[in-house]
C-alpha cells in the first residue's frame, strides 16, 4: 500500500510538473508571438513612412506641424488587419536629412496588445541622386581607345565601347545602328558594342532614363538662391567669370569678350558661400578654381526660358575639391550647354556633377588637340557628350587625346545641393535597437 501511495505521488507530482511545462511553453510561445507581431508592426511603421515620402518628399513632420525642431514626432498609428482589427500600434520618430544629404532616419517602435515591451526599428531611407552615373546620355555615346570609365555609364540609345570600363557599361536598347560621327559601319550593333572592356559588365537592354526627371526645375533654383543663396542678374557684358577659391568664397567677374586665348574681365566682388548653396547666374558663366571646400550648386539660366537665349557654363580651368571624401560637392547645372573653352589647359582636371539641360557637356570640334582630362564626379548630357573628336582613322582631331572618367560614389546619396533627384526612396539599412543606452 505504501509502495503505491508513494508511485501516485511521484506520479501526481510529474503530472504537475509536465502541466506547468506545457503552460510555460503555452506561454513563451504566446509571448515569441507577440514578440514577432511587435517587430512586424515596427517595420510596418517604417513601410508607411517610405510610402509617405514617395508621396511627400519634403514631409518630415507626418503631415502635420508639431514639433518645431528635429526629429520630429512622437507619431502614433494603428495598425490594422485586412478585416479591420487592430493588430497593434507604431511610433514613429523622423530624423531629417543633414545638410548635404538625401537620408532620413526612421525610428520606428511596435507595440501588441498584452505584451509590456516593444520592439523598435532604426532605418535609413535614401533618394538616389541622378548623379548615380558616372555618364547619363538620352542619346548615343563613343568610348574610344584611349578613354576609361570607372563607375555606371548609361546611354538611352547604344553604346560604343573602345576604351576600359571598371563598371556596368548600359543601354536601353538590345540593338541600335550607330551613326558614322560615333563610329557606326551601316550596320545593327548591339546596345554595347566595340573592342574594349570588360564585356562581362555590358547590360542590354535596361530600362530607359527618363530625362524629364533629370533636368532641373530653375524657376525654383532661382527662387531659392534669392531667397537664401546667392543670385546674379543679367549681366552688362557676356556674362560672369566665377573663381572658385579654396576659401570656399567665389570671386565674381564681369566678362567684356572672350577670344581664342581668354577672357576679358572686369572684377565685381567676392561672395561667401551661399547659405542653401544655390548660386544662380542669370546669364552665360565661365568658372574655374582649385581646393574647394564646400558644397555648392553654379546655375546658368536665363528665365523666363527661351531657347534662343538659353544660358551655358564654360570651364576654363582646373575645378578640384580640398578633398574628395564627400565633405565637399559642386554641382553645375546649365540651361544649354556644359562646354569646355578652347583655352583651357592641355592637362585638365574637372570635379563635381555636371547636367546639361537642352545641350551637349563637351570639348567642341574646332577646339585645339590637347593632352589629358580627368574627371571626378557625374556626367548627364541631354545630347550627346565627348571630350574627344576623331577621324575616320581613329585619329584625334580636337579635344583632348586622353579621357579619364571616375565616378564620385559619395553623390548618389549626397549630391550637391538641390541637385536632382530621382523621386523614389529605397531602404538603406535596416536594424533593431535592442535596447535605450
Amino acid at each position: 500500500m505504501l509502495t503505491v501511495l508513494i508511485t501516485g505521488l511521484i506520479l501526481s507530482m510529474l503530472a504537475t510538473i509536465g502541466t506547468q511545462v506545457l503552460i510555460n511553453n503555452a506561454r513563451f510561445m504566446q509571448f515569441e508571438q507577440r514578440q514577432s507581431a511587435a517587430l512586424n508592426v515596427a517595420e510596418a511603421g517604417v513601410n508607411y513612412y517610405l510610402w509617405h515620402l514617395a508621396h511627400n518628399p519634403t514631409d518630415y513632420k507626418d503631415g502635420g506641424t508639431t514639433p518645431a525642431s528635429a526629429p520630429y514626432g512622437p507619431y502614433v498609428h494603428n495598425y490594422y488587419d485586412n478585416d479591420g482589427n487592430v493588430l497593434g500600434t507604431y511610433t514613429l520618430t523622423i530624423t531629417p536629412p543633414s545638410s548635404g544629404s538625401t537620408v532620413t532616419t526612421i525610428k520606428s517602435v511596435g507595440q501588441v496588445p498584452h505584451m509590456p515591451g516593444t520592439r523598435t526599428i532604426l532605418a535609413q531611407i535614401g533618394q538616389p541622386s541622378f548623379a548615380s552615373y558616372v555618364l547619363l546620355t538620352a542619346t548615343e555615346v563613343w568610348f574610344g581607345a584611349n578613354e576609361s570609365t570607372t563607375g555606371p555609364v548609361h546611354s538611352n540609345v547604344g553604346v560604343h565601347f573602345d576604351g576600359t570600363n571598371n563598371g556596368p557599361v548600359y543601354s536601353a536598347n538590345a540593338t541600335y545602328k550607330p551613326t558614322p560621327q560615333f563610329g557606326g559601319d551601316g550596320t545593327i550593333h548591339n546596345g554595347v558594342w566595340g573592342n574594349g572592356g570588360p564585356a562581362s559588365q555590358w547590360q542590354y537592354p535596361v530600362p530607359s532614363i527618363d530625362f524629364t526627371q533629370v533636368t532641373a526645375n530653375l524657376q525654383s533654383l532661382s527662387t531659392a538662391a534669392q531667397a537664401g543663396g546667392q543670385y546674379l542678374p543679367k549681366s552688362s557684358g557676356q556674362g560672369y567669370y566665377l573663381f572658385l577659391r579654396s576659401d570656399g568664397t567665389v570671386d565674381v567677374y564681369k566678362v567684356n569678350s572672350e577670344t581664342g586665348s581668354g577672357l576679358n574681365k572686369t572684377f565685381l566682388y567676392n561672395k561667401s558661400t551661399p547659405g542653401n548653396g544655390i548660386f544662380f547666374v542669370s546669364d552665360n558663366t565661365w568658372v574655374e578654381g582649385t581646393n574647394f571646400p564646400g558644397r555648392m550648386t553654379v546655375v546658368a539660366s536665363r528665365l523666363p526660358d527661351n531657347a534662343a537665349t538659353n544660358a551655358s557654363i564654360n570651364i576654363v580651368g582646373n575645378i578640384t575639391y580640398k578633398a574628395k571624401d564627400g565633405s565637399a560637392a559642386l554641382g553645375f547645372i546649365a540651361q544649354k550647354d556644359v562646354h569646355i573653352a578652347d583655352y583651357a589647359p592641355s592637362t585638365l582636371e574637372i570635379d563635381g556633377a555636371f547636367l546639361a539641360q537642352k545641350g551637349h557637356v563637351w570639348v567642341d570640334s574646332n577646339a585645339p588637340v590637347k593632352s589629358t582630362i580627368t574627371t571626378f564626379g557625374a556626367i548627364a548630357s541631354y545630347d550627346y557628350w565627348t571630350w574627344t573628336w576623331v577621324d575616320n582613322h581613329n585619329n584625334v582631331t580636337a579635344g583632348y587625346a586622353t579621357t579619364a572618367t571616375n565616378f564620385d560614389s559619395n553623390l548618389i546619396y549626397a549630391p550637391p545641393p538641390q541637385y536632382p533627384t530621382t523621386g523614389s526612396y529605397s531602404i538603406l539599412n535596416w536594424r533593431e535597437q535592442l535596447y535605450n543606452p
